[in-house]
Order: structure tokens, then sequence, then C-alpha cells
């Protein structure tokens, strides 16, 4: 059952590959950055390692809140280059607001259920750079809080997470709505913390279509 927006209700989104897109996509600006160091990676090849490495690495997430051992092994194996300059250049970067789109439609979904008194909040697996990166794209204007791992020493799919998030917004995970683009750390983590969840965009469409779900009456039942 979906919740339907209402006092004691919460929506949580994702961030990146939900709320968030890169401008430009991130094996062309890897391949563009490490070209400035005399790197010689396509985005074409980049593009084929990527995903792998950036599972890969994972574990090292742990090691510091700002990911820097985790971005290091990823760019290192991803370009060839190992250039620390290259390191701190796209981690600057990614940082910056124009490095990010907000999708369509987030911000008129987050006020149309803010109004109803639905609580909304990011939930993300993200260093210490988000909350910068979301209030530079004034994200943080229109929610009510931005979980990020790094900051709370747990990480998507577990459900400790969801937990924080829905005690940060005074809800009871049953109460709560995780839309994301991950069917293992988003949608599995999201219903094992006891929240509905959505996987983006399959079983959502837009964040307009998601507002009028949550906005139904209808819903309330469904």
């Amino acid at each position: 059952m979906l919740p339907r927006a209402a006092p004691d209700t919460a929506l949580l989104i994702d961030a990146a590959g939900t709320l968030l897109r890169p401008a430009e996509s991130v094996p062309r600006t890897y391949a563009r950055f490490a070209a400035r160091f005399g790197a010689r990676a396509s985005e074409a090849e980049i593009a084929a390692v990527l995903p792998g490495l950036m599972q890969q690495a994972r574990p090292l997430r742990a090691l510091r809140p700002d990911w820097r051992p985790y971005w290091a092994q990823v760019v290192h194996h991803a370009t060839g280059c190992d250039d620390p300059a290259l390191l701190d250049a796209l981690l600057d970067y990614y940082e910056r607001p124009d490095a990010w789109r907000v999708t369509t439609g987030a911000e008129a979904c987050a006020r149309a259920v803010a109004e109803r008194g639905m609580k909304v909040a990011v939930v993300s697996n993200w260093d210490l750079r988000l909350r910068s990166t979301l209030q530079g794209l004034g994200v943080m204007a229109w929610i009510d809080a931005a979980i990020i791992s790094a900051e709370v020493g747990v990480e998507k799919p577990f459900p400790g997470i969801f937990y924080r998030a829905c005690e940060r917004l005074a809800v009871e995970p049953s109460a709560a709505l995780h839309v994301g683009d991950d069917p293992g750390d988003d949608v599995a983590g999201a219903r094992a913390a006891g929240c509905a969840a959505l996987r983006w965009p399959h079983e959502v469409g837009s964040f307009a279509a998601l507002a009028r779900r949550l906005l139904s009456p209808a819903d309330a039942t469904q």
C-alpha cells in the first residue's frame, strides 16, 4: 500500500539516478578530465568498466566519510591515471551544482505533497559533498531533510538508513514511500525497513505521475 500525502507520512527520494542526473555523462567527463593529465582512456572504454569498478570498490567507502579511497580506486582504474590532481579535479567538479540536473517535476511534486502535510527527504548513498551540492541546486529549500550515508554511517540497502530518515521526519516506516532507481539498494532496502518502495522510473513514470498518485484518495488503498 502506498501512503497518501498527509501529515505523519513521508516521501523519501534517492539522489543520483532519481532526483539528480549528471549534466554530462560520467564516462565523458572522466575521459575529458583525464585527457588533461595525459590519459588516453576513451569515453567508451570508461563506460565499459565504470559500473563494475564502482561496485568492486564499494567496501572502501567505509574508510573515510569523504570516500576518497573509494573514488581514488575508481578513477585510477577507469582512466589509467593515478595523479591525485585528477582525483581532486573530479571531486571538485561533482560537488558543483552545474555538474548536475534536477529531474523534471521533482520540485513541483515535493511542494504539492508537502501542502498536504507529507514530509519529503533525500535518502542517498553519497559522500560528504552531497549536502553542499543539494544546497547549490536549491533542493534544500523544498525538502525537509537529507539523509546521507557518509553522515549517518549506514548505507542502503541496510534498513538503518531508512530508519534514520523516518526518525528524522517523525514518521513510522510503514507511512513512508521510498522512490529510487536501484532494485537492491532502493527497493529491497526500503521494503526491508518496512517502507513502501517504487523503482524509478519503471514503476513511477515521472514525478508528475507520482504526485498524482500520492494526492489521489483512491491511492490510499493501493
